[in-house]
């Protein structure tokens, strides 16, 4: 098969290939629905679970858990989460970059005083335990039109700290779903309506909003300008445990 510029497809990803280069002398790049698959295959073989099981935990055909698997399909928001409980493994578990871990470095010293070269060093590794740049973020490109990007350096056991990217009329699933724990969602530029049960709510940018996950729900950027938003997800069960009565929008 002849070397290409492009991203693989679904089916140049099931098919072996000798090429690892392109015109251009430079690896091309994976297709994020092939990655997210190998990560969602190697989690059910560590948890010795057949295709068959995992798609009756999760809700969905075997057929559609293994085109996610080969990288013929993305998972929507709503498949994603109820994978991650299936496997019990956090979402981000299925993020690009998500197995690096940060780099083992003694406590940053003290900035009280002169700051000595050793001082400054030991900042400059601390990066990797407390500070993500904006382009080494955690990522995973999700079907709909959606994408997450992990704001944290690691996983956080309790809560998940992310910037969401919705793409033109994107949306988070085609139908309300529910998952454990509770959303809080800053809007930092665009559009984002969000349903709550049989309430629509209107999110512009400086706009936010807490709800409980369990209540259903669902994104979507109803525009054609990109979404962008911060949201935190915590697990447990601390929110309210139905949303109160707000002006609908």
């Amino acid at each position: 098969m002849a070397p290409v510029e492009k991203r693989l497809s679904a089916v140049e990803a099931d098919e072996p290939s000798t090429d690892t280069e392109s015109p251009h002398g430079t690896a091309p790049p994976i297709d994020p629905a092939v990655e997210i698959g190998g990560r969602l295959a190697a989690h059910r073989a560590r948890r010795g679970l057949k295709v068959s099981e995992l798609a009756r935990r999760v809700g969905v055909s075997p057929s559609l858990v293994s085109q996610i698997e080969r990288g013929q399909s993305r998972p929507s928001v709503s498949t994603l989460f109820a994978m991650a409980q299936a496997l019990e493994v956090p979402v981000d578990a299925f993020f690009r970059g998500a197995e690096e871990e940060a780099v083992p470095v003694q406590e940053p010293k003290s900035a009280l005083g002169p700051a000595s070269e050793h001082a400054r060093e030991a900042l400059t590794e601390g990066d990797h335990r407390y500070l993500v740049r904006s382009g080494e973020r955690a990522a995973i490109d999700i079907d709909g039109g959606v994408r997450w990007e992990r704001l944290t350096p690691k996983t956080l056991d309790h809560v998940d700290f992310l910037e969401l990217v919705y793409a033109p009329r994107a949306e988070s699933n085609p139908t309300l779903y529910r998952h454990p724990g509770s959303e809080m969602v800053l809007v930092l530029t665009g559009r984002l309506d969000i349903y709550l049960g049989f309430e629509r709510y209107e999110l512009g940018p400086g706009d936010s909003i807490h709800f409980p996950s369990s209540f259903p729900h669902r994104y979507v950027n109803p525009t054609d300008e990109t979404a962008r938003a911060v949201t935190v997800i915590l697990h447990d069960h601390h929110g309210p445990s139905a949303p109160g009565k707000q002006r609908r929008a």
